[in-house]
């Protein structure tokens, strides 16, 4: 049951897709696709598997470190 428990906390932590407002990112926002795949995977490098929390959390800041407005975030 726990080993249950770990695999839908890791497939619900991936699915999640911000929402960002391309037209204030600017002339950033033709690079926004490239930055969500590189931002998502420096979280997964700086998570470890016991650390469930932060996934969103991360993942925003580190686009909005890339010049993307983060809508909610």
């Amino acid at each position: 049951m726990p080993r249950l428990f770990v695999i839908a906390v890791l497939v619900a932590g991936c699915s999640y897709t911000p929402v960002a407002d391309l037209r204030v990112s600017g002339d950033k926002a033709q690079l926004y696709q490239r930055d969500l795949v590189e931002c998502r995977q420096l979280v997964e490098q700086a998570q470890s598997l016991w650390q469930f929390g932060g996934h969103v959390e991360m993942l925003n800041k580190c686009l909005r470190g890339r010049g993307h407005n983060v809508i909610g975030a």
